[in-house]
């Protein structure tokens, strides 16, 4: 077993995940509690992460010192230059938090913070042996987070990530927190396609895609429609970084992943003038995808 371990914290608007990585990318232990943003603060949540962590680190019959430090992936925005959440979407009542400084604070580590797309591809990239390739991650859930590896390194731009679910994708008047209606995110998350299929009058997307299934001329035209909005989506994003791979991650990626591979596929179909060959992969889920790229921080320099 590597003996280079690090702190890991996966922090998403519904649960935080903490755990041991080794510097092979095992996961040697996870432990996962409610974020419950407008119950707990901040503060008390990255408390709880310092004594899991404590737990997980007696249990190796470690002491939280022995550990190389803490790498965090957080649900976005996160200012990467301040070390602090600014995530009113997703984590409200923590904005502004300055998480590096406490958590380095409470430990006595080194802290690094990233956007948990960012942290998610890390995971993926390392997992799959890909650093060599040009990787678009896209994660389709309650949200989209979109991330991407080139040249041996992330994307990155300015303090905060950038937020790349959120480029528009149709003309329609679909509202989003972002300021911009017909954004990829008001269309084509998870929580969009089930406000969208209610809106037509079906229970939710599983409701929707059924219809279709059936036939169902309403349905089936609806289907058609979300379907040219995640194409439209992907299409912009796969000619502007012309990816080796495309890895698409999230829950409703991975319950869908045959249709939104087929999807982009058919899209794709005599563009080789714009677009690079590319294959299609779903997310790893066998691990913590986030927490492993959270332990990639610090290989990262």
């Amino acid at each position: 077993m590597n003996r280079i371990l690090t702190g890991a914290v996966d922090i998403g608007g519904t649960k935080i995940s903490v755990g041991i990585v080794d510097g092979a990318g095992n996961l040697l232990a996870e432990k996962c509690f409610p974020s419950d943003c407008t119950r707990q603060s901040a503060q008390q949540a990255m408390d709880k992460v310092i004594g899991l962590l404590k737990e997980q680190c007696q249990e190796q019959k470690l002491l939280l010192t022995d550990l190389r430090g803490i790498g965090v992936a957080c649900s976005g925005p996160v200012n990467l230059a301040a070390g602090s959440i600014e995530n009113p979407y997703t984590l409200p009542g923590w904005m502004g938090f300055p998480i590096v400084e406490y958590l380095s604070r409470k430990s006595g580590l080194e802290v690094r913070l990233e956007n948990d797309a960012n942290g998610a591809l890390l995971g993926e990239i390392f997992q799959r042996n890909l650093k060599d390739k040009k990787v678009l991650m896209i994660t389709i859930g309650t949200g989209i987070g979109v991330a991407f590896w080139g040249d041996k390194k992330l994307y990155r731009s300015g303090k905060y990530h950038p937020e790349m679910g959120h480029i528009i994708v149709s003309s329609e008047k679909t509202e989003c927190y972002c300021g911009h209606p017909g954004c990829f995110e008001s269309c084509c998350s998870g929580r969009a396609m089930n406000g969208r299929a209610a809106a037509a009058g079906y229970k939710d997307f599983d409701d929707l895609y059924a219809g279709a299934q059936q036939q169902e001329e309403k349905a089936a035209r609806l289907l058609a429609e979300i379907l040219r909005d995640l194409k439209n989506g992907i299409w912009g994003l796969n000619i502007i970084f012309k990816p080796e791979v495309i890895i698409l991650a999230g829950g409703f990626s991975r319950k869908y992943f045959p249709i939104i591979k087929n999807a982009i596929l058919e899209d794709s179909i005599g563009k080789e003038d714009f677009l690079d060959e590319f294959c299609i992969l779903s997310a790893c889920g066998n691990k913590n995808s986030a927490l492993v790229g959270a332990n990639m921080l610090f290989m990262e320099g």
